[in-house]
């Protein structure tokens, strides 16, 4: 899910429709907009039919509607891991390459981390051998390394050969200029090499891992001057050490070291149904819900195992709650994971790590994610956000197009990890008076704000709505319910707005206006007004309209009206809000309106 941005819900309405009526007709507008020639910046899937005359006005709307995603990702660093599930995959796999493609094409610096689990699971087995794990983690005998190798250069070679074709000649043709010969060459240039180095995994509780490697690094200021020269770069499974041996790691950790070192905008996991988290997470989920949700998993898994052997050792890691129903990782060997004596060790084995932990390295411990039975991806994502990387996605790889509906539209198609966007926001406590109060006071004494009594303030604090960090009240909002007006649309006022001045800039107005908007449409409210002197530029960048004198307008009700001072001339703004969907998420856990 894409960060929000600044669109009228007319745009959204029909930006939906577009989505909905002709996601194919969508994608190739956003292909055919991907290369300085307008064409498809690879080719993949190009086609030279021209658009249907009817689907004009949603080409255009799509544009609009785009536009400023497109510009807030151009120049951006994006980490994309690309599973074995999905690389083994023809057809998923051309069609991710054509996005990917077509992201280069807006701007987007890309680092892939092509994944060969299936494939070199499938060559094991084929060459009369099991797979072996161990805690999540593959066991590399040179024999397996071998074969690891050549399914790791299978998988390149599959990903340069999709990114190097161009784009049909008869568009080429017809929007570039000269008569001349054409010469053929690879679309996109595509680099790879030792930029991941790593360290034996060594013996671990008994177990010998061989050949099987942890990331240390990787060779991020080379990287960079790679996507810094319009080059997109792969990684694989495959780390290098300082003796010169090669050793077989595990993709999300390769993609997790990349993105943070990197210091990555976006990281991103496609997945399909076989690897797919369990539990239907949101299409936002807040970093401290995902902390939560990790610390109600280790309190059923460590207390139902201490139960079991009627011991009252019990560890208090969080409120005792059904923890949520996700897959088991990825890296446990299928012998393992059910049985219950791998519960047991799993168990054992989570209480060990939680005594030698302090609370804040719990949730950023990738093992204690992967005895919890979270899926390697899900876990990666929460890491990543903890380590600094802004935004995470996890997104389908079988929803064709999934990348580009997820970056480029407002809601998108999966579901976005990220640093907690309304932490600290609540309805205000009789005990935040004063600090209310004191922020208010600077702008009634510029006349900014209509100067309100302490008791007039007292009165109307169950409407207010703050921001608090470590106790103090850092913003506020007043959100007044006003009626019907004269055209029978439901209005609320917005008024109050104030954000003390050391914290202006940190995005917490942004923050605190979407949960204003998204509390005004649980309650019904489907168009915001505010009335003012002096801010009306703040709101016009939020799409907040100009109406007129607030005295005369109708967009009013009348009993709020006759309640204006025309000598104040206040000036309304109105912004119409959508109605609010059938099980929405509550205020705060959703991100926009």
């Amino acid at each position: 899910m894409p960060e929000p941005v600044v669109g009228s819900s007319g745009d959204s309405v029909l930006w939906q429709e577009a989505m909905m009526n002709n996601k194919e007709a969508v994608k190739e507008m956003i292909v055919n907009a991907g290369h300085p020639n307008h064409g498809n910046a690879s080719g993949i899937g190009s086609t030279s039919s021209s658009l249907a005359r009817q689907d004009f006005p949603k080409f255009v709307q799509f544009f609009r509607s785009a536009s400023p995603y497109i510009e807030g990702h151009r120049g951006r660093t994006f980490v994309i891991v690309v599973p074995g599930t999905v690389t083994s995959n023809q057809a998923l796999l051309k069609s991710v390459m054509n996005d990917i493609s077509v992201l280069h094409g807006l701007g987007v610096k890309l680092v892939l981390v092509a994944g060969a689990q299936v494939q070199i699971d499938a060559m094991l087995i084929q060459s009369k051998k099991q797979p072996k794990y161990v805690s999540g983690y593959r066991i590399t005998d040179r024999a397996t390394l071998k074969i690891a190798i050549e399914a790791a250069g299978n998988v390149r070679t599959a990903c340069e050969q999709l990114l190097s074709k161009g784009p049909a000649i008869p568009m080429i043709r017809r929007h570039t200029k000269g008569d001349g010969e054409i010469k053929f060459q690879p679309a996109l240039r595509v680099v790879s090499g030792n930029y991941i180095t790593a360290k034996r995994r060594g013996v671990v509780d008994g177990t010998d891992y061989e050949q099987t490697g942890d990331v240390r690094f990787c060779l991020h200021e080379d990287i960079k001057r790679q996507v810094d020269g319009d080059n997109i770069v792969i990684l694989s499974n495959l780390g290098f050490t300082a003796a010169g041996e090669v050793l077989n790691c595990n993709t999300y950790d390769v993609g997790l070291h990349a993105a943070v070192e990197l210091n990555a905008d976006k990281l991103l996991y496609l997945h399909t149904e076989e690897d797919a988290p369990k539990g239907g997470l949101p299409r936002w989920l807040p970093l401290s819900d995902a902390q939560d949700m990790l610390l109600k998993r280790l309190q059923v898994l460590t207390n139902s195992a201490l139960s079991s052997s009627d011991s009252d050792d019990t560890i208090d890691v969080a409120e005792e709650e059904e923890a949520p129903a996700l897959t088991t990782s990825p890296r446990l060997n299928e012998e393992e994971s059910g049985t219950a004596r791998s519960k047991e060790r799993q168990a054992k084995t989570a209480r060990r790590m939680l005594r030698a932990m302090r609370p804040f390295e719990v949730v950023s411990n990738v093992d204690l994610w992967a005895v919890s039975g979270f899926s390697a991806a899900v876990s990666t994502c929460v890491i990543a956000c903890c380590k600094g990387v802004k935004r995470t996605h996890l997104i389908s790889a079988q929803v064709d197009g999934s990348l580009l509906l997820e970056l480029y539209s407002r809601d998108g198609v999966g579901t976005m990890i990220s640093a907690d966007f309304y932490e600290g926001i609540r309805r205000a406590l009789p005990s935040d008076l004063d600090s209310v109060l004191a922020l208010l006071a600077p702008l009634e004494r510029a006349e900014v704000l209509v100067k309100r009594s302490r008791d007039e303030v007292a009165q109307m604090l169950p409407d207010f709505i703050v921001v608090e960090r470590e106790n103090k009240v850092l913003a506020c909002a007043l959100i007044v319910p006003l009626g019907d007006a004269a055209d029978g649309v439901a209005v609320a006022e917005l008024g109050a707005f104030c954000v003390d001045p050391a914290f202006r800039g940190s995005g917490r107005g942004d923050s605190m206006l979407d949960y204003v908007e998204q509390e005004a449409r649980q309650m019904g409210i489907r168009r915001l007004v505010l009335l003012t002197t002096r801010t009306a530029d703040w709101f016009e960048q939020r799409d907040f309209g100009w109406s007129g004198p607030a005295y005369a307008s109708i967009l009013l009700p009348e009993r709020r009206r006759v309640r204006i001072n025309p000598d104040r001339n206040s000036q309304l703004y109105s912004k119409e809000l959508e109605a609010a969907e059938d099980g929405e998420e509550a205020p705060g856990k959703r991100i926009g309106y």
